[in-house]
């Protein structure tokens, strides 16, 4: 009988460092919670993995984008906000005006009236101005060359930007207009009622009548702004909502596919562990044999 034992003793081994590698693996599995490392461990779920990363990084993106609208777009409905209570102020001034003699109180409070709305309409949001079209690093109100000489004629040499629409693009080839310029209908008919007023062109208080209603006129145009603008932000929120509940549950399928199952890695573990005592009993007898023992 052949008492050799290299042969079995190699087979075991490499039988036992098979199985020490497996219980390695799923101990590390269970500490990281992931059935691999790399995409390379996970075979065929791999590609679904790779594609809902990037869905999520495209949705994280859409989200930040939006975001940057939303806020640049509650600043400028706040400047709408002030521009309309400045109105409502204007308002009440003429309104106050009963004599020629108070056209002159009248005419210092409407300039003070128009450099106020002069400065709102400039106001700049992280570094770029909200009413200048896609010219965002100019100011889009001048009065340099601009002064309204009657309440008729549109006129808006104040205005330096241009007249380009910001547009954001969504998902699905979707697309959303917002912010607004400053040669929006009621800044510009505001700005010339307040001009013309300050300038000193009433010698008497009949024209006080189509100064309100030129006021008034504007004060619509600038609340209907400012609900096309709380429309826009509500319409955003509202994406952006609907693009975190999409990245939690494709996060929630990648994790699926990426994540193990902690009852059965443990039973897998017991199971290699169970293998590994076996294969080190076997060995320990195998390696004690003696060959005198069997030359007695």
């Amino acid at each position: 009988m052949r008492v050799a034992t290299f042969q079995t003793t190699s087979a075991l081994m490499q039988k036992t460092m098979t199985t020490q590698a497996r219980l390695a693996e799923v101990q590390a599995q269970q500490a990281n919670g992931l059935k691999s490392s790399d995409y390379g461990g996970l075979g065929s779920s791999a590609g679904r993995v790779v594609d809902l990363s990037i869905s999520v990084s495209r949705a994280e993106a859409n989200i930040s984008a939006a975001n940057t609208v939303v806020s640049r777009n509650d600043m400028a409905s706040s400047i709408l906000q002030d521009i309309t209570d400045v109105l409502t102020n204007a308002r009440s001034a003429v309104s106050a005006t009963r004599s020629d003699d108070e056209l002159e109180s009248l005419q210092n409070n409407a300039a003070e009236y128009l450099e106020d709305l002069k400065t709102m309409l400039n106001t700049q949001y992280q570094g770029r101005y909200l009413f200048s079209g896609s010219t965002t690093d100019t100011a889009p109100v001048d009065f340099t060359a601009y002064a309204a000489t009657d309440l008729t004629t549109v006129n808006s040499d104040y205005y330096q930007g241009d007249g380009y629409t910001q547009t954001i693009r969504l998902e699905n080839g979707q697309q959303m207009d917002y912010g607004i310029t400053a040669t929006v209908s009621g800044f510009e008919e505001a700005l010339r009622a307040l001009s013309y007023v300050a300038n000193g062109n009433l010698s008497d208080t009949s024209e006080l009548q189509d100064v309100d209603a030129l006021l008034v006129s504007a004060q619509d145009s600038v609340i209907a702004a400012t609900s096309k603008a709380g429309n826009t932000s509500s319409r955003l929120q509202s994406y952006i909502e609907n693009e975190e509940d999409f990245i939690a549950e494709a996060e929630n399928l990648a994790a699926g596919e990426t994540s193990i199952d902690a009852a059965a890695a443990t039973v897998l573990a017991t199971s290699y562990e169970t293998q590994l005592e076996a294969s080190y009993s076997a060995l320990s007898k195998i390696l004690n044999l003696n060959l005198s023992d069997y030359l007695r």
